[in-house]
């Protein structure tokens, strides 16, 4: 049970406080206590440890899931966004590409376009 104490309060003293708030202040100062003497830990003591880390692990887990979701939520934003600013801008670009007597540069760059989405006109 020794070695299950240490281990219990080993990682709680290593993980990095969430929160800097009274309860997990108290914890801290609470562990560092046992840090000196880890198999003084009742059971009691380590199961609720064993308990907070099941907690702190769901919680990283269900942040990394949600922020992986934002991530590809917000790149799907905005690569909706990139096709209808295309969109929208096409019948400009066209515009410009098929005036009378365009500049030669304005020509070249043209010339580079692939084809522009249909317009609604």
């Amino acid at each position: 049970m020794g070695s299950l104490a240490a281990s219990a309060v080993a990682r709680a003293d290593d993980d990095p406080p969430p929160r800097t708030n009274v309860p997990n202040a108290q914890l801290q100062k609470e562990l560092a206590v046992l840090h000196f003497k880890p198999e003084a830990a009742s059971p009691a003591c380590i199961d609720a440890l064993k308990e907070l880390h099941k907690t702190q692990d769901m919680l990283k887990a269900e942040e990394a899931r949600s922020h992986d979701q934002d991530l590809a939520i917000a790149e799907d934003v905005l690569e909706s966004d990139f096709e209808n600013s295309i969109e929208m801008c096409a019948p400009d670009v066209q515009r410009l590409c098929e005036a009378p007597n365009p500049s030669a540069e304005l020509a070249h760059t043209c010339e580079k376009i692939d084809s522009l989405p249909d317009s609604a006109n």
